[in-house]
């Protein structure tokens, strides 16, 4: 009987009795949570599940329900990581329960709630009896008390929420960038993973679509501009050219711009000397005003269009010979210099086929001239080139007509003969000077120097660097060997101490500005046409360099003062600054500048004796160099013999003599070249009756030539300079000493001024 009692009250447990101290606990406990699910906002039940309501940790002694925050206990628990693990292991669980279908809802339900119980009872506080008998005891409680809310919400343990879930879990995770590792391509099946080792360059990341909606916006801009070029709105078109470059990218602008002019000279077909002078004008235009960025990279498209299709060999496609005479129409308007030109000449003159003969005849009509002023020793280079190919060819009579016309030519080109090429050539003859006019008016020039690069130089880039463009590296071991300055000034003035290494510089590379600055030039304009002439390659170039420097008449004056100084610190003397001292010599200011710097030293020349240690003083080659200098301009008629009026020609110091004695000797050698046996003497007397506008000067001339000169070792070099020098004072002496000379001369005064 008791066995069957105890049966039944296991059957049917009977519900114990909560004292009333501890109900009270709990009436207090769940009004308080009440009022917190009332200030967070959760609806009473709607949160709450049948199941474990975990009250055995407040049963089992732990009656500090709340932490220091005044939360619940719970609520802590369930941000903690064992709940995250629990709470993923739980889905994993439900995922795979429900892909497979094995458990049945209820089973799977049970299943859950056991293993709810089993993942929370690490959470009680209290000993294991304890925990027991409050389960029990929860368990049998009214569905009308209020219960301690589950630590995980309905919607956590919803299948519709584990869906939800395991959807966003399936997604692949967004990738973050690593600022510190430079990005890389992304696999075109993948975009999430990267191709092994593939390097992006900064200009190239995020250039997918937006770069490419510039691009054409861009390209449809400017192609409307050029589609409405003409010789009459030119410069408005490059003002709309220059307004695009402030509001885009200049490299976008520039490469959109070369595409375009590539597209238009590549044609197949040729296109008239009319539209490739416009479209050189107009790209010079642009080369002007924006710099020698576009040019160079202009001309290297050109360059590699033309390789690609010359490699092709299609007689009938016209690309070749459109793009060469775009290239000599950009020479011709002084976009380019001539190194291009000659060297493809070079080139078309190895093969003596008909599309090489054809490229060379325009290349010809175009800018032959232009290339006879420039470089005639280059243009007599070709001619002896040219001579090899007919030889190697056969002979004349082996090659076709219109190559026998080539050759023909050629040699009326050097030979200065040239013939009319009819009407279209007159044509193109006025359009190329109108262009060159309209290219003057434009205004804000960036440039306006030739690109003087040549072809191996632009297909070198790529290992050698492109010296033309500004901070970009370049080096050449084979020029650097064996290239030598253009003035050996360059080679012997002293350059400012710089903290680089020599060896890591390129000898070549000289910074002209502190050169200048090192030789004494101390004023902006000194400066100027110091580096206008110590950077150019020949005198025309230098005359060129100065006249665009756009001096003022008083700044003109230093132009004798600085060729004098170059010409002084020559080792040996250097005619390169004589030419260019022959085409500033002209008109009556110019000549008095040349006259006032030989006096500055005549007065240094006598002043040396009473010079200060420390002071520099004038050498015997200084005074050699600039003796011969206007030695040169006396006997070209730009200056008269009476410069040398200041001289007391019976009291002359040493260096003075050397000075009298050099220039009256090289006068007398360079007249005697100039004008022959037979014009010799007219010319003698010619230059030296002219010493008796100056009286004073007269009788010290005639002394110091039968005195000082005549017979004198010092003076000639040789036995016939010295034969030269002697007839010459013969004739000079008969004039100086002949009164009647005086008749028709202008008198000057002995401080330089002429006689009203």
């Amino acid at each position: 009987m008791d066995g069957k009692e105890e049966d039944e009250e296991d059957d049917y447990p009977i519900a114990a009795k909560v004292p009333k101290a501890v109900q009270a606990k709990l009436d207090n406990d769940d009004a308080e949570i009440r009022a917190l699910e009332k200030k967070l906002g959760m609806r009473g039940k709607s949160n709450k599940k049948v199941g474990d309501d975990e009250l055995d940790w407040l049963i089992g002694g732990g009656l500090s329900s709340e932490d220091e925050d005044g939360f619940p206990l719970a609520s802590k628990k369930r941000a903690a990581p064992e709940d995250e693990d629990w709470l993923r292991q739980k889905r994993r669980k439900a995922e795979k329960q429900k892909t497979t279908k094995v458990v049945e809802p209820e089973l799977e339900s049970s299943g859950s709630d056991e293993s709810d119980g089993d993942d929370f009872a690490e959470f009680a506080t209290g000993d294991e009896d304890g925990l027991e008998g409050g389960s029990e005891e929860d368990e049998q409680e009214d569905d009308s008390e209020e219960e301690i809310e589950n630590p995980f919400s309905a919607d956590e343990l919803s299948d519709d929420g584990l869906d939800e879930d395991d959807e966003s879990v399936d997604q692949a995770p967004k990738e973050r960038e690593n600022p510190y590792v430079a990005p890389t391509v992304k696999n075109a099946a993948n975009s999430s993973t990267p191709a092994a080792g593939k390097y992006v360059p900064p200009s190239m990341r995020k250039a997918a679509s937006g770069d490419a909606e510039l691009l054409q916006q861009l390209q449809r801009q400017l192609n409307g501009q050029m589609n409405k070029l003409s010789e009459a709105n030119m410069l408005s078109i490059l003002a709309a050219v220059q307004d695009i470059y402030t509001k885009n990218a200049r490299q976008h602008v520039t490469s959109v711009l070369i595409e375009l002019f590539k597209n238009r000279v590549c044609d197949r077909s040729v296109l008239t000397d009319n539209e490739m002078i416009l479209l050189a004008g107009f790209a010079t235009a642009v080369y002007r005003t924006t710099g020698v960025d576009f040019g160079a990279q202009l001309l290297e498209a050109m360059v590699n269009a033309f390789d690609q299709y010359h490699a092709e060999s299609n007689s009938e496609a016209k690309q070749t010979l459109n793009i060469l005479a775009f290239l000599s129409n950009l020479y011709t308007l002084h976009a380019i210099g001539c190194e291009v030109i000659f060297d493809y000449i070079r080139i078309l003159l190895e093969n003596f086929s008909e599309s090489n003969t054809e490229l060379l005849l325009r290349v010809i009509r175009i800018s032959g001239q232009q290339l006879r002023q420039d470089d005639p020793t280059a243009l007599k280079d070709i001619v002896l080139l040219l001579q090899r190919a007919i030889n190697k060819a056969g002979g004349a009579e082996q090659v076709s007509v219109r190559t026998k016309f080539m050759i023909e030519t050629i040699h009326n080109l050097k030979n200065n003969r040239t013939t009319s090429g009819g009407a279209g050539s007159v044509s193109s003859v006025e359009h190329t000077a109108r262009m060159k006019k309209t290219l003057g008016q434009t205004k804000s020039q960036k440039t306006s120097e030739p690109l003087r690069i040549s072809l191996a130089d632009i297909r070198d880039s790529e290992k050698k660097g492109k010296w033309w463009l500004v901070g970009a590296s370049w080096r050449d071991p084979a020029k650097m060997a064996n290239s030598t300055s253009t003035t050996t000034i360059l080679q012997s003035a002293p350059m400012p101490p710089t903290s680089e290494d020599s060896s890591d510089s390129d000898p070549t590379e000289l910074n002209l500005d502190a050169l200048a600055r090192a030789q004494g030039m101390n004023t902006d304009v000194r400066r100027g046409i110091f580096i206008s002439v110590a950077g150019a390659v020949d005198p025309v170039h230098a005359h060129l360099r100065l006249q665009k420097l756009n001096l003022k008449n008083k700044q003109q004056l230093e132009i004798p003062r600085v060729l004098i100084h170059c010409v002084s610190a020559e080792p040996v003397y250097n005619h390169f600054y004589t030419l260019v001292a022959l085409k500033f010599c002209s008109g009556r200011r110019m000549a008095k500048a040349w006259q006032f710097a030989l006096f500055d030293i005549f007065r240094r020349i006598e002043a040396d004796a009473d010079a200060e240690e420390g002071e520099e003083e004038l050498s015997v080659r200084m005074i050699y160099n600039v003796a011969k200098l206007y030695a040169t301009m006396v006997a070209e008629n730009l200056l008269r013999i009476t410069i040398l009026k200041p001289l007391q020609f019976m009291a002359l110091s040493l260096k003075a003599r050397i000075f009298a004695g050099v220039l009256i000797t090289t006068l007398l050698v360079q007249m005697r070249k100039k004008h022959g046996k037979e014009g010799f003497g007219s010319a003698v007397e010619e230059c030296f009756k002219q010493a008796h506008g100056v009286p004073d000067m007269v009788k010290g001339l005639d002394w110091f030539l039968e005195s000082e000169l005549l017979g004198s070792d010092m003076f000639g070099s040789s036995k016939r300079e010295k034969k030269v020098v002697a007839a010459g004072v013969e004739y000079a002496v008969e004039v100086l000493r002949d009164e009647k000379m005086i008749e028709g001369v202008a008198f000057e005064g002995r401080g330089g001024e002429e006689s009203d």
